[in-house]
């Protein structure tokens, strides 16, 4: 190793831009690694020209390199990086308030759940009210008008009050024609009318009727049942009728099985 300095040294003297130092580099006795480091350390001017001739351009140059990276890293950390922090922060800051609102938004969903709960059993409440305020009003308009109702069927049509009915029925519950279940249903029928048949003057029925403003299959088994106790009762032969102003399909296909007369 000690050969390859000497020939680096002998180089460094032999270009073109020699000194004295030079001079003096050349004239120093070179014999061991040791001898190359004390002279360096004595020159530390022969040093730099000797990193010269050993190292690259670039890795000479790296040092400053290093320095400018450095610089930039700092102006990087001062210029966009801190505002990018604070932005974060300011985000994070942000995210925080929204959170609690969406918290406040979730809790007034829930009141408004519970109200609407409260709003729908409401408007059953109203609806089933409504239901039964229009099933009132259309069974009084039969009530009233029962001769134009039934007209088809009988003639010299008479009402059957309820006081009436519950007197009949209870009669017939005191001689053992009807029980006791056979009486509470049957007193519950809407309508219940006496008269001749249109098709027979001489021979006198009762009619018992279910009023509703849309009639089902329960409203024609109603009729159905009831008729048959209250004729017992009666000693006439019973029709039974369905009235409304819409029939479903099932109440039109029972009142078909059961003879039950639609109007």
């Amino acid at each position: 190793m000690c050969q390859e300095v000497i020939m680096i040294v002998d180089k460094i003297t032999t270009d073109s831009y020699l000194t004295d130092s030079m001079e003096e580099m050349k004239k120093a006795k070179i014999r061991s690694y040791f001898d190359l480091i004390s002279i360096l350390r004595e020159h530390p001017d022969w040093l730099d020209e000797l990193r010269k001739l050993i190292l690259t351009e670039e890795l000479i140059n790296l040092p400053k390199k290093f320095d400018e990276f450095v610089k930039q890293y700092q102006n990087f950390i001062e210029n966009e990086f801190k505002p990018l922090k604070q932005t974060v922060q300011k985000q994070g800051e942000d995210i925080a308030v929204l959170k609690e609102d969406v918290a406040v938004l979730k809790e007034d969903v829930a009141v408004l759940k519970e109200d609407v709960a409260v709003l729908k059993q409401d408007v059953g409440v109203l609806k089933s009210d409504v239901g039964d305020l229009k099933g009132d009003s259309f069974e009084r308009k039969v009530r009233e008008r029962a001769p134009s109702y039934f007209g088809k069927i009988i003639r010299k049509c008479k009402l059957i009050s309820h006081i009436e009915l519950a007197n009949i029925l209870d009669d017939a519950l005191d001689t053992g024609i009807i029980g006791d279940d056979e009486r509470d249903d049957a007193l519950l029928c809407d309508i219940v009318v006496t008269g001749a048949l249109r098709s027979d003057k001489e021979r006198k029925v009762l009619i018992v009727a279910e009023v509703s403003v849309v009639v089902d299959k329960q409203d024609v088994e109603r009729a159905a049942s009831r008729t048959k106790v209250i004729e017992k009762c009666m000693g006439l032969p019973g029709i039974p009728v369905v009235i409304g102003k819409e029939h479903t399909e099932g109440a039109l296909k029972r009142a078909d099985e059961l003879q039950v007369i639609v109007i």
